[in-house]
């Protein structure tokens, strides 16, 4: 764990879109979607060069869960791509360009977030969606969240392929939340702890567990997502900056020696989850000093560190109504 002032931090360069890899494999098909599950749209021959405008998580194939979106459009298991690495070699696909995959089959697009508004249209399955902002709303199997699409009407997140079931871009205004930035945080920020606080909603956790969470983020990462020169696979994720204190990454500075799945290292709301998931057995943490009990949970080497960060995550945390 590390202790990091708040004050802003610069963001990793964007990755720029490649081309000329060779399809490793014989007949290897490229669907409608980053996933098996999905319609072929057409098959690459052993050899041939595709070019990759975007990269999405999907269906793992021999330890590789990444899909590479082609020229073509359509989606191609990473694994039978000779990029040299499991990682990413380009942008996340919705992360600018290219777009986020449709999950299900006939999924609604409504004219607000939940199943109780008029279905404006229907999306099809592996069909790409700009997302324009968020909000919370009827709960889909565990995901409260809902997406505004370029088209105008809300989607479910459950149906969305975006890597995370926190949220990946601003939240739209009037929609139980503030709208734009969060108190002392920019665009960045503002989304991570949106996906910190959906989290803390969907299971529960009130005000405090808000708090305690908000805090320790302030103060371990300033809201950011690290990955770290010692754990070379925290660069297979999106991150905002690199860090090297021992094996900690992602937001909340989860060593990777306690916390082995850096996916959820490096996901805002699955490492808040993790985080709760220690919160949660802390006896007396509803009523527990704030400070005290993020040290409970981080064993930071700077036990002090987190108090002076109470009121910024008091000002976050009711920004968004909680």
């Amino acid at each position: 764990m590390k202790y990091i002032p708040l004050i802003a931090l610069s963001l990793a360069a964007t990755v720029p879109i490649v081309s000329g890899y060779a399809i490793t494999g014989d007949s290897v098909n490229c669907r409608s979607g980053p996933g098996t599950s999905y319609s072929v749209v057409k098959t690459y021959s052993k050899g041939q060069d595709v070019s990759i405008t975007c990269q999405a998580p999907g269906t793992d194939i021999n330890g590789d869960n990444l899909w590479d979106k082609t020229s073509d459009g359509c989606y191609v298991a990473d694994y039978y791509v000779s990029t040299g690495t499991t990682g990413y070699v380009t942008s996340k696909c919705g992360a600018g360009s290219g777009g986020y995959p449709i999950t299900g089959d006939s999924v609604n697009c409504r004219s607000g977030p939940g199943t109780s508004y008029s279905v404006v249209k229907t999306y099809s399955k592996g069909q790409d969606v700009s997302i324009t902002c968020q909000a919370p709303g009827t709960d889909i199997n565990g995901d409260n969240l809902w997406d505004k699409t370029s088209d105008g009407c809300y989607v479910a997140d459950y149906y969305v392929s975006t890597g995370t079931t926190g949220y990946v871009t601003s939240e739209c205004g009037g929609g139980g939340g503030s709208g734009g930035n969060l108190p002392g945080l920019d665009a960045t920020q503002s989304s991570h702890a949106r996906a910190i606080i959906a989290e803390a909603k969907r299971e529960n956790l009130g005000h405090q567990g808000c708090l305690a969470a908000i805090t320790t983020a302030i103060t371990e990462s300033n809201i950011l997502i690290y990955a770290n020169r010692n754990v070379p696979a925290s660069f297979n994720y999106p991150y905002d900056d690199v860090g090297h204190d021992y094996d900690s990454v992602g937001i909340f500075q989860q060593r990777v020696k306690y916390y082995p799945d850096i996916a959820a290292d490096m996901d805002p709301a699955q490492s808040a989850g993790q985080f709760f998931a220690v919160m949660v057995k802390v006896s007396g943490w509803q009523t527990m000093d704030i400070g005290e009990l993020c040290q409970t949970v981080q064993v930071s080497a700077f036990p002090a560190a987190y108090e002076p960060n109470v009121p910024a995550a008091q000002a976050i945390c009711s920004a968004e109504g909680y």
